[in-house]
């Protein structure tokens, strides 16, 4: 269980310092990728339903992490990613009891919108620390974000779907007694 928890941590701490070093230079008209966003939705996402304690520490470590490499204090994101996190579960016990059950449209439509949710909540916050300075709009920015974003959750959906299904398929484990 530990190994899990380090192996996700570590990789948060790669995919931000990415996202804040390399893929930064990487914008679609403004709109840049939100790395340890997209990981944190694919890992919730695919989580079982009553591992509540696993939803806390991703939200905690990638909102950490998004908190850290930004400008604003430390908080906010961790918030954020919890109340999304406990939305997407409840949402997904909604539309399905299995989570096999969930094809690729789900985890499409239900990205945007926690993604706009997500955009839309940490804009308003960085709007009450500074109206000056900021300003919060749904325009071209907003549309090139969700659309860049959407395009790497996609691809990245299917690899991590293909890797739990070799990891659930490819049992190495022997069978003494076959039925």
């Amino acid at each position: 269980m530990w190994k899990k928890l380090l192996v996700t941590f570590i990789l948060f701490y790669f995919l931000a310092l990415l996202q804040n070093s390399f893929f930064s230079h990487f914008s679609l008209f403004g709109a840049t990728l939100n790395l340890v966003f997209i990981l944190f939705f694919l890992l919730v996402f695919f989580e079982e339903r009553n591992k509540n304690y696993n939803i806390l520490f991703l939200a905690i470590t990638a909102g950490i992490f998004l908190d850290i490499l930004s400008f604003t204090y430390l908080g906010p994101s961790v918030i954020l990613l919890i109340i999304i996190g406990f939305l997407l579960k409840n949402t997904q016990s909604l539309l399905k009891n299995r989570k096999e059950d969930y094809p690729f449209i789900y985890f499409l439509s239900l990205f945007i919108i926690f993604l706009l949710v997500y955009n839309l909540l940490s804009g308003l916050y960085l709007y009450f620390l500074d109206p000056n300075k900021i300003a919060i709009a749904f325009g071209a920015e907003t549309i090139f974000s969700v659309i860049y974003n959407l395009l790497i959750a996609s691809a990245l959906f299917y690899i991590y779907k293909r890797i739990l299904l070799y990891l659930i398929n490819n049992s190495r484990q022997l069978s003494l007694f076959k039925k």
